[in-house]
C-alpha cells in the first residue's frame, strides 16, 4: 500500500511539472509572437519553443526578451524621459550661457537634420573641440592627466576594467583622486568587468564603485543580453569617449621588461577622443542617467555646460534608455543616404542588419564612394566567419571592403564626405544596434574628419583588399561554416 501510495506521489509530480513546464512554454511563445519585432525572430523562437518546451523557454526567458520589453530597460527609459524632459523645459537656461553657434554648412545640412528631433539625441551644440586618441598610448596619459587635475568630479563607465599595467594605474589614480576629496564614482558592466580585479582595489580605496546589471542568483537576474557598453570619463570640464575600454591589450609602447597584461583579448587597436566645450556637460548627463538608474540616487540637480572652446558642432545619441527601437540604426541608414561622395566605416564586428546592407548599397549604386576596414583577425572568429557570408553583396553593388592587419583593431568610425564623424560604442551588429546601451557622439567638423580620413588611408596602405573572386572560391566546406554562423548572427 506505501509502494502503491508512492508510485502515485511521484506520478502526480511528474503530471504537476509536465503542466508547469508547458505553462512557462506557452507563456514564452505567446511572449515571442507578441513582442518580436522581426518574423524571422518570432519563428526562430516559436519553433525552439514547440520543439523543446523547456529548453527553448528557458532560453527565450535568458536571450529572447530585447531590451524594451525587459523592466531594467523600462525603468532606465522612464528615468531618462523625465530627464531630458527637464532638460528640454529649461533649455531657455543653459541657452542662454552656452549660446548655440551658427547652424552647419548648409551643404551638410541634411546630415545634420536627421539626429534632430529623436527622443535619444541630445541638442546639437556648438562650442566644441574633439581631439582623436589612437591607441593606449595616447589615450591613457590624457585620461589619467584629466584625472590627476580633477579638483570636483570624476565619473568613469566602461565596459572592461582589467590590465596590472593600465588598470592599476587607472586604480590608484581614482583612489588618489577620492584622498583629495575629489566624487569619484566608477560605473562598471555586470559582464563586461565581472571578473575585473579592480572592484576590491577600488572599493577599499573607498572609490564609489557600481556594477550595472550585474548577474545573480538571489534575488535571480540573468540580465545577459543588457549590456552597458558606453565608454565615459568625466573629469570636471574634461571629457573622454569613444570606443575604448582600459586593459593592456590597447598599450602598444611599452617596456620589454614590463610587458602589460593583454588580457583575455590580445593586443588591440583603437581610438579614443577627447572633448571639450558644452559636450563634456552632456557626457556628464549621459554618465548620471546611468547612475541613478543603478544606484536609485538620481542627484543630476543642474546641468552644467562648460564655456565653448571651439568651433565643432556636436550631439550625443543615446542607444538604450528612453529608445524603444532603434535609434542608432535609424541615424546610420539616415546618414549613410545624405552621402554624396564617399563614405568610411571602421568596425570590428560587421554583420549589418537588412536596413544598413541596403543603404550602403543604395549608396554605392548612387556612385557614393563607400569604403569598409574590418580586422583581419577577429577576437571572435564565429562573428568573421558570419561577415563574410555578408560580404558578396556588397562587394557586387560596388563596396569596397579592406581588412586590416593584426592586432586586432577595436576602431568603431563613421565618416562622411569630409565633413561627418560619428564616432562611439557602437559596432555595426545585432547586439550593439538592439541590445545593448550605447552612446555615440557626432561631429560636423571638416578638420577632425579629414585627420581621420587621413587616419583611414594610412590603414588601408597597409591592409588587404577583398576581392569578388576571392569569396566566389570558397571551399564548399567553408562556406556550409559561414552560412551556420550567419544563422545565428542576430544572436552574437
Amino acid at each position: 500500500m506505501l509502494e502503491d501510495m508512492t508510485f502515485i506521489s511521484w506520478r502526480w509530480m511528474i503530471l504537476l511539472a509536465l503542466a508547469l513546464g508547458y505553462g512557462i512554454a506557452a507563456i514564452a511563445l505567446i511572449h515571442a509572437l507578441l513582442k518580436a519585432r522581426r518574423p524571422q525572430s518570432a519563428l526562430g523562437w516559436a519553433a525552439a519553443i514547440i520543439s523543446l518546451p523547456f529548453v527553448g523557454s528557458f532560453a527565450y526567458f535568458l536571450f529572447g526578451i530585447s531590451r524594451v520589453d525587459s523592466r531594467a530597460a523600462r525603468l532606465m527609459s522612464d528615468r531618462a524621459a523625465r530627464r531630458l524632459a527637464f532638460l528640454s523645459q529649461h533649455a531657455n537656461l543653459w541657452k542662454e550661457e552656452v549660446p548655440e553657434l551658427p547652424a552647419v554648412d548648409p551643404e551638410n545640412e541634411p546630415l545634420a537634420r536627421v539626429g534632430e528631433g529623436k527622443r535619444s539625441s541630445l541638442p546639437l551644440l556648438g562650442g566644441n573641440e574633439v581631439r582623436p586618441l589612437f591607441n593606449g598610448d595616447e589615450a591613457y596619459p590624457a585620461m589619467l592627466e584629466a584625472i590627476r587635475k580633477a579638483k570636483r568630479e570624476i565619473f568613469l563607465c566602461t565596459y572592461i576594467f582589467e590590465g596590472r599595467q593600465a588598470g592599476d594605474t587607472f586604480t590608484d589614480a581614482l583612489i588618489s583622486a577620492v584622498e583629495k576629496g575629489v566624487d569619484v564614482r566608477v560605473l562598471l558592466d555586470g559582464m563586461g568587468s565581472f571578473f575585473s580585479s579592480a572592484w576590491g582595489k577600488l572599493k577599499k580605496g573607498n572609490v564609489r564603485v557600481e556594477a550595472f546589471l550585474p548577474p545573480r542568483l538571489f534575488p535571480p537576474d540573468f540580465s545577459i543580453n543588457l549590456r552597458n557598453h558606453r565608454k565615459i570619463l568625466i573629469c570636471d570640464e574634461i571629457a573622454f569617449t569613444g570606443g575604448m575600454n582600459i586593459g593592456d591589450g590597447n598599450l602598444h609602447r611599452v617596456d620589454m621588461a614590463d610587458r602589460p597584461d593583454t588580457g583575455r583579448y590580445g593586443q588591440i587597436q583603437d581610438v579614443h577622443f577627447q572633448c571639450t566645450g558644452p559636450i563634456a556637460g552632456f557626457l556628464r548627463e549621459a554618465f548620471l542617467m546611468d547612475w541613478a538608474f543603478v544606484t536609485g540616487q538620481d542627484d543630476t540637480g543642474a546641468l552644467l555646460l562648460p564655456s565653448h572652446v571651439g568651433k565643432m558642432d556636436t550631439r550625443i545619441v543615446m542607444d538604450g534608455p528612453g529608445t524603444p527601437n532603434d535609434p542608432m540604426q535609424d541615424l546610420l541608414c539616415g546618414v549613410v543616404c545624405c552621402a554624396r561622395k564617399r563614405i568610411t566605416v571602421f568596425t570590428p564586428y560587421f554583420l549589418p542588419t537588412r536596413e544598413l546592407l541596403s543603404a550602403f548599397t543604395c549608396a554605392a549604386g548612387r556612385g557614393v564612394e563607400v569604403q569598409v576596414i574590418l580586422p583581419e583577425k577577429l577576437d571572435h572568429v564565429y562573428v568573421g566567419w558570419a561577415a563574410e557570408r555578408t560580404l558578396p553583396l556588397l562587394l557586387d553593388s560596388g563596396v569596397r571592403i579592406f581588412k586590416q592587419p593584426p592586432p586586432f583593431a577595436h576602431t568603431k568610425l563613421l565618416l562622411i564626405d569630409g565633413n561627418y564623424v560619428c564616432m562611439g560604442s557602437t559596432n555595426l551588429d545585432p547586439r550593439s544596434l538592439s541590445l545593448n546601451f550605447e552612446l555615440n557622439v557626432e561631429v560636423f567638423s571638416h578638420e577632425l574628419c579629414m585627420q581621420l580620413e587621413a587616419y583611414a588611408e594610412n590603414i588601408k596602405s597597409g591592409s588587404r583588399e577583398v576581392t569578388p573572386e576571392e569569396l566566389k572560391n570558397l571551399s564548399v566546406p567553408r562556406q556550409l561554416r559561414n552560412a551556420a554562423a550567419w544563422i545565428f548572427s542576430p544572436y552574437m
